[in-house]
């Protein structure tokens, strides 16, 4: 009942900051929710803007859409990210490499109602949504806390922030697969055989905010703020692979109850730069600090929010693309 409810809720103008030296980096940012957090950002007159991007020529059009809007002082970067690759996001982070990173927006993600493999061998939802934002963050630490020891004392611009999109439908997960072994429950989401369509998106979105606040449990050392906002549900392209009878309920509730992209974007920017260390470990919803579902901070939360950090750990390690050190953080 409460995420219905929170879909008519008033979203409240976010004010600018001082991002006048600061590098902004947005994953999943020419399209939806993406794109609108890119636009509301810029009133904030970043130094530099970044925006990952799966399909460069739509990331130049994004480009070229915000260039009508944004500060002459801004620049704009795109680059190409693929989260259904550990390679790109491997090479993406390499880019980086060296380079301050103020504010990390991991928007990107995916919802496929059928199952689908990635060429990394792993479920399609389970790699872009869970394991390759969880790649990403540990890549970019470094750069965030390079920006953390960059920041000047006395300086008006935010704290470093790690924000992870989150979603309100991780309340919904039913994820049985959380009473397994440990060291199993990744696998039997990575088996096809076992593979439930409609409990998938759900359950990753919960995954990863079971990350997000293993995360900054383990950062609370750094001067850096992780959090995970939820924009909503909102009216963008994220649905567009249902089909059947899932189509039709899911277009009826997104005209008569969805968020506007614009409205979703504004609860990141917020979480992203506008709240400060109260919100660390923290979800949000409506721009407000909120209590997550029951499943990701009852009793059991704790060790299973442990359980996911180290089986997640674990495969990146397998794959060989865990940074050094990220083990410990």
């Amino acid at each position: 009942m409460e995420f219905f409810k929170a879909q008519f809720a008033k979203i409240p103008q976010i004010a600018p900051v001082n991002l006048s030296n600061c590098t902004v980096l947005i994953t999943g940012a020419n399209a939806g929710i993406g794109f609108e957090t890119a636009r509301e950002i810029l009133k904030s007159k970043p130094k530099r803007l970044i925006l990952a991007v799966r399909n460069l020529d739509r990331g130049k059009t994004a480009v070229s859409r915000l260039a009508k809007t944004k500060a002459a002082s801004t620049e704009i970067d795109v680059r190409q990210l693929d989260q259904s690759s550990f390679t790109s996001v491997k090479a993406f982070a390499d880019g980086l490499d060296g380079q301050n990173v103020d504010i990390a927006i991991l928007n990107a993600g995916t919802w496929s109602f059928k199952w689908a493999q990635t060429t990394d061998g792993y479920e399609n939802d389970l790699q872009v949504n869970v394991l390759s934002p969880a790649l990403l963050s540990l890549l970019l630490l470094q750069n965030l806390r390079s920006a953390a020891s960059a920041r000047a004392i006395g300086s008006d611009s935010p704290k470093p922030h790690l924000s992870f999109v989150s979603s309100g439908l991780h309340a919904m997960a039913k994820f049985p697969e959380r009473k397994l072994p440990k060291g199993d429950i990744l696998a039997t989401l990575n088996d096809e055989t076992k593979y439930d369509g409609a409990d998938r998106y759900a359950t990753t979105k919960l995954i990863g905010l079971l990350w997000a606040k293993e995360f900054a449990s383990l950062a609370t050392s750094e001067q850096i703020v992780v959090n995970a906002p939820n924009p909503g549900f909102c009216k963008t392209s994220l649905l567009k692979d249902s089909s059947g009878a899932m189509k039709y309920m899911i277009k009826a509730f997104s005209v008569t109850m969805g968020r506007s992209p614009e409205d979703g974007a504004k609860c990141v920017v917020d979480a992203a730069i506008a709240k400060g260390d109260d919100s660390h470990g923290r979800y949000l919803s409506e721009a407000q600090l909120k209590s997550e579902a029951d499943i990701a901070r009852g009793e059991g939360a704790e060790q299973l929010q442990k359980t996911m950090w180290h089986e997640i750990v674990g495969i990146l390690k397998e794959r060989n693309v865990l940074p050094s050190g990220a083990e410990s953080l």
